[in-house]
């Protein structure tokens, strides 16, 4: 279990100072990526509106038309964290909108219950800011394998102030993901997905939960 994050308030930065490497563990309930391997039974992909799943293999993986690439980074060794780049490429539908929609990276295809966390807990990745972002980006979560048990949350505002190339914790309550009070945190099927349309680069080492302070709910 993760050492508990103090937020003053929605989504503060906390310093890489802050948490120890070895807090992040082997348990998917709690832990999803760890130095940049994914925890099992979690599955990555990738994708797009010309495609939307497609595996991300070995630390690999890039979308169609290459609009988002994954690739091994190094933190504190060798591969031990994921490099993701979103070109913020535009293919033009016959209506002149974007073929594309939009690019997502996305943690998926296992079920967890959260429903006893859900409002005392963070979801906290371990990101280095390479590429702020130029357009919306939003983290999401999935609930019963369906895309109408979807609960989403805008994280532009938060990304951009991340200071650049610095190792630093991001946190964001699990209550962020439930504003609208329908989402099922008993059947969790997706952990985390990030999408934009825009351009946005990042390293990510960790990702994986951390307790609120006693009495914060974040977002509630």
């Amino acid at each position: 279990m993760l050492k508990r994050i103090f937020l003053y308030g929605l989504l503060i930065l906390v310093p890489h100072t802050a948490i120890s490497q070895s807090a992040f563990g082997s348990d998917p309930v709690s832990s999803y990526l760890v130095e940049g391997k994914l925890i099992q039974p979690w599955q990555a992909s990738v994708g797009n509106g010309l495609n939307w799943s497609i595996p991300v293999e070995n630390q690999k993986g890039q979308t169609a038309r290459k609009n988002l690439q994954i690739n091994p980074a190094d933190k504190d060794g060798e591969d031990d964290a994921l490099h993701l780049k979103w070109r913020g490429k535009i293919v033009k539908n016959q209506w002149g909108g974007n073929q594309l929609n939009d690019t997502s990276f996305t943690i998926k295809n296992h079920v967890i219950d959260l429903s006893s966390v859900s409002s005392s807990a963070a979801l906290v990745l371990e990101i280095r800011l390479l590429k702020a972002p130029n357009e919306n980006v939003h983290f999401s979560m999935q609930c019963q394998y369906s895309n109408k048990c979807v609960g989403k949350y805008p994280m532009k505002a938060a990304l951009k102030r991340l200071p650049k190339k610095k190792w630093m914790y991001l946190p964001i309550p699990l209550a962020c993901f439930n504003l609208d009070g329908n989402f099922d945190f008993t059947q969790i099927s997706s952990v985390l997905s990030i999408a934009t349309q825009g351009k946005l680069e990042f390293e990510v080492a960790n990702i994986g939960l951390a307790p609120l302070p006693e009495g914060q709910t974040g977002c509630n």
